[in-house]
């Protein structure tokens, strides 16, 4: 029964932490020198190979590419990124990388028979779970070199369909607010041009 307890105490502290949010960690990374105000355009990366990895079936439909891709053309609305067929600034290129994680969780309790017999009052257990990792690279398209690259770490769970859309669009925003500089005035991610 104390195991059950002690189970249940630690989900219950994991869907807290992830209530508030279950984007955990955002990064960027810009290379230096480079000023990323002199690209306007952008074309998509036609590479439709994925390493499978870890990477789930859900993950990998029509519905999340789609739902990436618009999520990161609303942000670059705002800073006046537009899509271009020819000749573009920047190429863009997103991939999303699925792991399994272990989190390991002290149990702050004592059992009378084993802590009196070896003086032991807690033990450490493990708790697995699947982080996945929204990762977007800017290319130069002239160069081939990247320009910027921002991410997204959160913990995943079974979500439906709407879930996963709100999910996707909440980690491109977080990506987008490590984005250098600000959104042009008066743009807006659902506004035109």
């Amino acid at each position: 029964m104390k195991y059950l307890l002690h189970t249940l105490a630690a989900v219950v502290f994991l869907l807290s932490i992830q209530a508030c949010s279950p984007i955990t960690k955002v990064y960027s990374e810009e290379e230096p020198g480079v000023n990323l105000y002199k690209y306007h355009t952008f074309q998509w990366l036609d590479n439709m190979t994925v390493s499978q990895g870890n990477n789930g079936p859900e993950w990998l439909n029509q519905r999340a590419e789609n739902k990436i891709r618009s999520a990161v053309e609303d942000q670059l609305r705002r800073y006046a990124i537009t899509p271009c067929t020819e000749k573009p600034d920047l190429i863009l290129h997103y991939h999303v990388v699925i792991k399994n994680e272990v989190f390991f969780i002290r149990d702050w309790w004592c059992d009378e028979e084993i802590g009196g017999k070896y003086g032991r009052c807690h033990r450490i257990r493990p708790i697995n779970y699947r982080e996945g990792t929204l990762i977007i690279d800017f290319l130069d398209a002239r160069t081939g070199e990247q320009v910027w690259r921002g991410a997204a770490v959160g913990v995943l769970e079974h979500l439906n369909p709407e879930q996963a859309d709100a999910r996707i669009e909440e980690a491109v925003r977080l990506i987008f607010g490590k984005f250098p500089g600000e959104p042009v005035p008066g743009l807006s991610s659902s506004s035109g041009r």
